[in-house]
């Protein structure tokens, strides 16, 4: 009966764990080239934005940015 009650309790333990782990995962990516991110998706609030978007890095100045071709 312990080691049901030790499988069982593990096996709880396993899934939040596991469940909280996906919740939080985000992909964060860092690049050192302009150009088109082939493959990537840019989301807010959980809402797809666009996909394969173009990044300018330190364009005029210290600035870079994300731009979403798509409408």
């Amino acid at each position: 009966m312990v080691q049901i009650k030790s499988v069982l309790v593990g096996f709880t333990i396993g899934i939040v764990v596991s469940l909280a782990a996906g919740a939080g995962a985000q992909a964060i990516s860092f690049v050192n080239t302009n150009g088109v991110l082939i493959g990537y998706t840019v989301q807010k609030n959980g809402e797809t934005i666009c996909s394969n978007p173009s990044v300018f890095l330190q364009f005029r100045g210290t600035e870079s940015y994300i731009v979403c071709d798509e409408n």
